[in-house]
């Protein structure tokens, strides 16, 4: 979602769903997130987890445009390395 916002864009979640599906000890995890629609204020997107070729968890977030607020303007320049 972040590459379809203009630069000085945050955005804070208003929605989030997950499910755990299966439990993981050990294994390589990958994670695949894609953007499922993007509009002027909200967004929705989706991201699954697989180890081993199995989902292990799913989810899915609302999410809220905010102009203004890109990340890089609240971080301490700390965090800006």
């Amino acid at each position: 979602m972040f590459l379809e916002l203009d630069e000085d864009c945050g955005l804070t979640t208003v929605d989030l769903k997950l499910n755990y599906l299966a439990p993981v000890v050990s294994g390589r995890l990958i994670a695949k997130g894609k953007s499922i629609k993007m509009g002027k204020r909200l967004g929705y997107s989706e991201a699954t987890v697989f180890c081993h070729d199995k989902i292990v968890a799913h989810g899915t977030s609302t999410l809220m445009v905010l102009p203004g607020k890109a990340l890089s303007q609240n971080l301490p320049a700390k965090y800006l390395a």
